[in-house]
């Protein structure tokens, strides 16, 4: 054990952390926007008929950013809450 950490949480490289969790939010965001996009026309998201001044492709953008967004935040707690886990998990085994 390094640093009172198990093994394999004490190994997970910061980089490694970052590409668990944004690649596969990036995923997540590519499909979420295909289904949202198909199913709703950003013209229509405005109401009362209002002109906004982006392009449907800025539209896309910035929904595909926001799912990206949303996605990686919920792999950040899933991360968290395992690496707490794994450290609980190892505390108790030393306490042994």
């Amino acid at each position: 054990m390094q640093d009172g950490l198990p093994m394999t949480t004490s190994r997970i490289s910061r980089l490694q952390k970052c590409i668990a969790i944004l690649w596969p939010s990036f995923l997540t965001a590519i499909v979420a926007t295909g289904v949202f996009f198909s199913a709703f026309d950003p013209d229509d998201l405005f109401p009362f008929d209002a002109d906004p001044e982006i392009s449907r492709l800025g539209f896309y953008t910035i929904g595909f950013l926001l799912f990206w967004l949303i996605a990686a935040v919920s792999g950040i707690g899933t991360l968290y809450f395992a690496i707490t886990n794994c450290m609980r998990q190892g505390q108790g085994k030393q306490d042994d």
